[in-house]
């Protein structure tokens, strides 16, 4: 597989993931909506409404593969002289700062294993 074609791949992964985090998100939205006006006990809204907060934390922690796999897409394309603005991908994404961030060497490693 190609450098290009591997590019490709990932940011159908991350078009879809950006789409179906932001319908899971909308969901969620409508559900704590819908439960803070049901006529329930305060205690069943609270469980509800954490449940709720539980997975919009969970699509958070989603969102930062994501930004993961943006971070891949653009060590390629600055390693092989890719030009990736064909892409649409966020510069920002290079930059993320965050305790998992990967190393130039894992980067590699990972880019292998996808090739594979």
């Amino acid at each position: 597989m190609k450098y290009e074609e591997l590019i490709h791949e990932l940011c159908d992964v991350i078009k879809q993931t950006e789409n179906n985090a932001t319908l899971i998100y909308e969901n969620l939205q409508n559900i704590s909506d819908l439960t803070d006006n049901l006529s329930v006990i305060e205690h069943d809204k609270n469980r509800i409404n954490s449940q709720v907060s539980d997975a919009m934390g969970h699509l958070q922690h989603q969102d930062l593969y994501r930004q993961r796999i943006e971070k891949v897409v653009n060590f390629v394309c600055e390693k092989h002289d890719i030009d990736k603005s064909q892409y649409n991908i966020a510069n920002s994404a290079k930059n993320i700062d965050s305790d998992d961030n990967l190393s130039e060497e894992e980067l590699e490693e990972l880019i292998k294993q996808m090739q594979a």
